[in-house]
């Protein structure tokens, strides 16, 4: 099983829904909060999310991030050589602890830059166990042209 796609096996308008899914721990995102050192009681003070339009404690933004990046990679984002940039980020919906993430790509668009680099402009999006979307982006990577490129 090859863990990513070269340049040439990228078109414009493919569409890659990614498995498996990944459930969201309350463990996880106590983690990344130290880590990140974001202490906002949103994230961490159940008493205070309780609170909240949301009634409960959400999810941080970057773990759902993460997610979906991560989940594109066997089928997209494996062989690049670098990433460009990450834009339109939307936070379209709350996660949860126990919630479980999905994601799906879109090829957008691919070029060739003047020193020969294939660059690929990819659409994700993250969906949770009950289909609502969660996040969208984009995301522009450099892959490979072939084996060996």
């Amino acid at each position: 099983m090859s863990y990513g796609r070269y340049f040439d096996e990228l078109e414009p308008g493919q569409t890659f829904r990614h498995w498996p899914g990944r459930t969201i721990t309350e463990f996880d995102d106590t983690l990344l909060s130290l880590l990140s050192m974001n202490q906002h009681p949103l994230h961490i003070d159940e008493h205070f999310a309780a609170g909240t339009q949301h009634g409960r404690r959400l999810v941080e933004g970057p773990i759902v991030i993460s997610l979906v990046i991560g989940m594109s990679q066997g089928d997209v984002g494996g062989r690049a050589l670098e990433t460009l940039e990450y834009s339109e980020i939307r936070h379209a919906g709350p996660v949860f602890h126990g919630d479980t993430i999905y994601a799906e790509s879109i090829i957008v668009d691919k070029n060739l830059l003047p020193d020969g680099r294939g660059v690929v402009a990819i659409e994700h999006r993250g969906v949770n166990q009950r289909n609502e979307t969660v996040l969208t982006m984009r995301r522009k990577i450099v892959v490979p042209l072939a084996a060996g490129g």
